[in-house]
């Protein structure tokens, strides 16, 4: 069987990924694989509090304020507004909109563009697609790493979404991918496109960029 290759970094910065069927399978190991099997028992169009709790498979550092702000604000957050498609099929005007949401939540106490979007993932999962400070600012977007160690800043500007927003529908709309998504669909079919996309470069990413554990003594 020939492996899967995909092309990601939207036209900017491309990096070849290798093996991506195999990463796809590895992830089936990884927590995010629990979070994205989970079934939220919480209405898809309403926020609650209690939707935070599954962010803390996909290595969320959710704390309580980010609860508070979720009992203060979440009727600000109209999902019904949204677009009814995947990302992958979305205008930029509508990338528009879905950016000013992630944004209305991460200016929040306890709130970045991270937690929101684990948060807002579970409502939408064919649409909105995980921006990991680490995995997706810090690696996916940044053409210095791996030189440059991925860093955990917190990012709340709507530009930098916005271009995340961007570059990912890139790299699932390129032609070059289309047979490669179409390969990893068929090895996990529940599967949205932006997390087929979110498996494989989490476990790329992790790959190149393990954990730190911290120093004994």
């Amino acid at each position: 069987m020939t492996a899967v290759r995909l092309v990601f970094g939207g036209g900017k910065i491309d990096r070849m990924i290798e093996n991506a069927d195999t990463l796809l399978l590895q992830y089936r190991q990884d927590t995010g694989c629990y979070y994205l099997d989970y079934r939220p028992v919480t209405s898809p169009d309403i926020l609650v509090p209690e939707d935070l709790a599954v962010t803390l498979l996909i290595n969320s550092q959710a704390g309580w304020r980010a609860f508070q702000s979720l009992q203060l604000y979440c009727t600000a957050i109209d999902l019904k507004s949204l677009p009814s498609k995947p990302l992958e099929q979305t205008t930029l005007e509508e990338r528009h909109q879905i950016k000013d949401i992630i944004v209305k939540m991460a200016e929040w106490p306890g709130f970045a563009a991270s937690v929101a979007t684990k948060v807002l993932h579970k409502k939408r999962s064919s649409l909105i697609p995980i921006l990991d400070n680490q995995a997706i600012f810090g690696a996916y977007m940044n053409p210095n790493w791996p030189r440059q160690l991925a860093r955990t800043d917190s990012v709340k500007g709507g530009e930098q979404i916005l271009q995340a927003l961007n570059l990912i529908v890139n790299d699932l709309n390129r032609e070059e991918n289309r047979l490669s998504w179409n390969a990893l669909r068929a090895i996990e079919p529940s599967r949205t496109m932006i997390q087929l996309f979110d498996s494989v470069w989490w476990m790329y990413f992790r790959k190149i960029q393990p954990v730190l554990k911290p120093s004994a003594g």
